[in-house]
This record gives C-alpha cells, sequence and structure tokens, in this order.
C-alpha cells in the first residue's frame, strides 16, 4: 500500500485539476484523497497551488491560494 502524505486542514499542497464540476469548480487529488476547489475556474490539466478549508473523511474542500489571477464569467483568465 503507497504510503499516504498527511493532509491536514490549513495546509497548502499542489493539485492537478483532473476534473470540473457543474459550476466549473477543480477536482482533483492530493494522494488518495478527493479535493473540490471550491470558488475557482479552474482548468483540466493546470497545477494549482492550494488551501485544505474543510477536511472530511473521504474528500476536502480547497480553495487557490497564492493566485495572481483573476478568473472572468467565460473561465479565462487575466493576469495581474
Amino acid at each position: 500500500m503507497a504510503t499516504e502524505p498527511n493532509i491536514e486542514e490549513g495546509e497548502t499542497y499542489q493539485l492537478r485539476v483532473d476534473a470540473k464540476d457543474a459550476r466549473g469548480e477543480g477536482i482533483g487529488k492530493v494522494g488518495d484523497l478527493v479535493v473540490f476547489v471550491q470558488n475557482a475556474k479552474t482548468r483540466i490539466g493546470n497545477i494549482y497551488n492550494i488551501k485544505i478549508t474543510k477536511m472530511h473523511r473521504t474528500f476536502a474542500f480547497a480553495e487557490l491560494c497564492n493566485s495572481k489571477r483573476r478568473f472572468v464569467g467565460n473561465g479565462s483568465a487575466l493576469e495581474f
């Protein structure tokens, strides 16, 4: 069995977005834990720095951190 990283609420990790939900929020994994990136229009295949905001037994919620991008209505990113 693979060694599970010690994932904790409030910590930051890198996440590769593997899928998106109906609202365009990113879904990926940190280790074997499924993570939903809330309030962010992410792109599939991109890697983002995230901060875990809420942990559950089999999944977690996160938000983007240290992002210099602002997403507009069509999901395009604007650099600042």
